[in-house]
């Protein structure tokens, strides 16, 4: 089966695209596909740790990329991969103890590699 690469590229508040492609990534996940997620540019915030967008009415995504980022029983404990972009975390001041645990930390040659090997990509 071919991966399917997901970039999410915006932050996680003033746009739907974010929470559009967590969504996307919980759906594929369940569906049983072969699915993977890279948090570059702005949408490294989604894995920012403890957010909280107080009462702005936008749900905190975080969260949701934490049901991702553990095991599921139902898919024999297969974890889905979530990549954030080194250089991308770097540039915004997000160090590795920003993020929610779990994520992987990648440089561009990685970036590179992972999205050579999808069979797709949707970026968001």
């Amino acid at each position: 089966m071919e991966r399917l690469c997901l970039v999410i590229r915006t932050a996680p508040y003033g746009h739907l695209a974010a929470a559009e492609g967590v969504r996307h990534l919980i759906g594929a996940a369940t569906a049983g596909m072969e699915v993977t997620a890279v948090l570059v540019d702005d949408g490294i915030y989604v894995a920012k740790h403890g957010q909280d967008p107080g009462d702005t009415g936008w749900t905190s995504l975080s969260s949701a990329l934490q049901q991702v980022l553990q095991p599921d029983a139902r898919a024999a404990s297969r974890r889905i991969p979530v990549y954030v972009h080194t250089p991308s975390a770097e540039t915004r001041g997000v160090t590795r103890l920003d993020l929610t645990p779990g994520v992987e930390l990648i440089d561009d040659d990685r970036l590179v590699e992972i999205l050579a090997e999808a069979g797709g990509v949707l970026i968001f």
